[in-house]
């Protein structure tokens, strides 16, 4: 049988000082014509993003190539020295134990319903933002194009690098499930889930009815602002996804006031 190894998160090593600044290791998306408007098209890394500037985490982002080169082989991970912490989640709860808990506030009952928020978009809606990046072809097109421009003109190895990791995530879209649904079908999980999160959020500033963001706003805004501000990508959800008020209304407030280097694409409903 084969062994896979894991990496244990060296928790005690990593000391954070009031001048400390953590480095965000993520795939990113360098100069191009969605930088203006997508902080990130990893959900994951634009969450962890969205954690550090709500609560005024010091940071630096640090661009890499590839997902693989992360403690877990996956992105985002921080480090400070040569201590690393994986996995955005866990980043963020140890964030909380050592910083301070923005979420401490919040009743039994709100924080019951932000961890359904957030099963919901990182164990669902997450598979429909991978198949549109790598299965749909029109999705994967757009990728690529944004990306690195025209693929044909790279190197024979470097397409061939490309290929294969597509395909491999193809496969596990396939193998999660996502893949053997009906590109309409797809899209109306995507909707149902947004429209779910629009309903909770209601007239309310942030998800959960405080004036003040919690951690949950970060998921949120993470897994959802693409699906606002990239239309090339899956225009069917995005022409949805725009007519949503209440959550629309969140991706404007939070991209105002902590990313005022980005343009909204849409104007909210």
């Amino acid at each position: 049988m084969k062994q896979y190894p894991i990496y244990e998160n060296p928790y005690d090593a990593l000391k954070i000082g009031a001048d400390t600044i953590l480095k965000l290791h993520a795939v990113t998306l360098g100069e191009n014509e969605l930088s203006p408007y997508v902080a990130s098209l990893s959900p994951f890394a634009a969450k962890l993003q969205a954690y550090f500037r709500l609560f005024d985490i010091k940071h630096e982002l640090v661009s890499e190539p590839i997902p693989d080169v992360g403690p877990r082989g996956k992105v985002p991970f921080i480090s400070a020295g040569d201590t690393k912490i994986a996995d955005s989640g866990l980043i963020i709860d140890y964030l909380k134990r050592t910083v301070g808990d923005p979420d401490a506030t919040l009743t039994p009952a709100q924080k019951a319903l932000g961890q359904v928020v957030q099963g919901a978009l990182e164990d669902h809606l997450y598979w429909v933002i991978i198949y549109y990046e790598f299965f749909d072809q029109n999705g994967f097109d757009f990728l690529i194009k944004i990306m690195v421009g025209d693929p044909t003109a790279l190197p024979a190895d470097i397409q061939e690098a490309i290929a294969v990791r597509r395909e491999d995530f193809r496969k596990r879209c396939y193998d999660q499930g996502i893949a053997r649904f009906t590109p309409a079908e797809i899209i109306d999980k995507a909707k149902r889930d947004l429209e779910a999160i629009d309903v909770i959020i209601g007239d309310k500033r942030y998800l959960l009815g405080n004036d003040r963001p919690s951690s949950y706003d970060a998921v949120v805004f993470g897994f959802t602002q693409a699906f606002f501000q990239a239309r090339g990508m899956h225009p069917e959800i995005t022409d949805f996804a725009r007519t949503l008020p209440n959550l629309g209304r969140l991706i404007q407030t939070i991209t105002a006031t902590f990313y005022p280097e980005l343009k909204l694409a849409f104007q909210p409903a």
